[in-house]
């Protein structure tokens, strides 16, 4: 069974990760991994990915990279020989690599070494997978059909974007009331202002200065 879980990402570590599906995952994890190498399936990858601040050209979801990064790209292909070698100290190890036999050998190292692995479309080769993800300033979501269906977990994603777009607002402005509440009252006090009817009908309208305000008299006079 594999359950949701989001962790601090140290270093990713991409097989083929500088062409195809390899390179949609390079882009999409430059936005949360503090370290990522490449390993190249081919002797004539370059030496660096530049990738640009901002949505990446690969990526479908709606994932903006803060700044620009310089992914360095192994100067070796994959091999038998240097599998350990390259997956050393990884948090995650995903592969696209066509060589499946290679797939196999990465997948035995990694969970021989306790590290998340994910070969790309065979679930077989996984202890890990990426959800497709929804990333909003103040909520994020990830969606999964558990492995079955794809194209569902991509329309769903699409079809919920601008609710929790809209959902990101409405936590923008709880945690700012949150962070005005004493520690020991934040549950018990936000639960009754989120009920309130006439902040819900702000919410609703998208009318969010007016909802910052009536929350913040809210909070006045709950605590006074």
């Amino acid at each position: 069974m594999y359950i949701p879980l989001m962790i601090d990402l140290k270093k990713a570590v991409i097989f083929g990760g500088e062409r195809g599906e390899g390179l949609q995952k390079t882009e999409k994890l430059a936005a949360f991994a503090d370290e990522i190498l490449v390993v190249p399936e081919s002797n004539y990858a370059a030496e660096f990915i530049e990738l640009k601040s901002g949505l990446q050209p690969h990526v479908y979801e709606k994932i903006e990279l803060q700044h620009d990064r310089a992914i360095p790209v192994a100067n070796f292909v994959a091999s038998y020989e240097n599998i350990a070698t390259y997956v050393y100290g990884a948090t995650l190890v995903v592969s696209d690599l066509n060589d499946r036999q290679i797939n196999e050998a990465i997948f035995r190292c990694c969970v021989e070494n306790n590290i998340p692995c994910n070969v790309i479309d065979t679930k077989e080769l996984c202890t890990a997978w990426q959800m497709s993800l929804i990333d909003t300033p103040n909520m994020m979501a990830g969606i999964s059909s558990k492995g079955t269906c794809a194209f569902y977990t991509k329309q769903t994603r699409i079809e919920l974007q601008k609710e929790f777009d809209h959902r990101s607002k409405i936590a923008e402005i709880l945690t700012e009331l949150r962070n005005l509440l004493p520690a020991d009252k934040r549950s018990a006090v936000l639960e009754k202002i989120y009920g309130d009817t006439e902040l819900q009908s702000c919410f609703r309208n998208g009318e969010w200065s007016r909802a910052t305000n009536r929350g913040r008299l809210l909070v006045e006079k709950m605590l006074n």
